[in-house]
């Protein structure tokens, strides 16, 4: 299944998953945004802001396809995967 992430911004990524993952993107999207926000758990996609003068985190499709293979879905093969060109109709979208 194509899911579309709109980042906000005008930045909209999409990954491919599994139909049985793609259906249960919008049940996941909380505790996806919980663990983004995270520093604890999620120490590899936050940076440090000049701007800010603190750590910020930074939301991405390889972020939401690292989360979805290897915290949520652990077992078994990869689950999701980035795509560059997009050539078919995402069938789910997500905002975070």
């Amino acid at each position: 299944m194509i899911v579309e992430i709109d980042f906000g911004n005008e930045e909209i990524r999409y990954i491919s998953c599994s139909t049985k993952v793609g259906k249960k993107m919008n049940k996941l999207e909380d505790e996806l945004v919980h663990w983004f926000h995270s520093k604890s758990k999620n120490k590899k996609y936050w940076i440090e802001d000049e701007d800010v003068g603190e750590s910020i985190p930074v939301l991405s499709a390889r972020a939401v396809v690292d989360w979805l293979n290897n915290v949520r879905f652990k077992k078994g093969k990869a689950k999701a995967k980035e795509i560059e060109f997009l050539d078919v109709k995402a069938k789910k979208n997500i905002y975070i």
